[in-house]
């Protein structure tokens, strides 16, 4: 459509950010490239008209999705299994310091949840193709 941005434009909103930095007391020229920053903001620019143009021009009709189900015995499945992992967790935290030291629950339930995701990653990762 031949759209492009005019050179005032791009001079003005690169002043307009100089200005701000100013406000903001920042050093204008400590904003980096002065060439990346022009063509960013020519970019910038470009876009807007572009969507202003599609604004204007384009006949855009709206198609509205279906919404996806909600699996509520999965949410609860979920809660559920996260609750008991608070309540694990916070048995863990109340027990003696002394308790600690013996063979304590507090590992081996490390291990299971460290066992836990491994296979499960193992699950994921180990598909396996017959030989034909």
């Amino acid at each position: 459509e031949g759209i492009s941005v005019p050179a005032y434009q791009i001079e003005e909103q690169i002043q307009a950010l100089k200005d701000q930095a100013r406000k903001e007391g920042q050093n204008p020229e400590e904003m980096g490239d002065e060439e990346a920053m022009r063509r960013k903001v020519e970019s910038t620019l470009e876009r807007r008209m572009v969507y202003d143009f599609l604004a204007e021009n384009a006949q855009l009709e709206v198609e509205y999705a279906e919404e996806e189900k909600f699996d509520e015995a999965l949410l609860e499945k979920l809660a559920q299994e996260s609750l008991e992992r608070e309540q694990q967790q916070q048995q863990l935290e109340q027990q003696p310091q002394e308790e600690e030291g013996e063979s304590g629950k507090e590992d081996s339930a490390g291990v299971d949840i460290v066992a836990e995701s491994a296979t499960a990653v193992v699950e994921e990762v180990e598909p396996q193709e017959e030989p034909v």
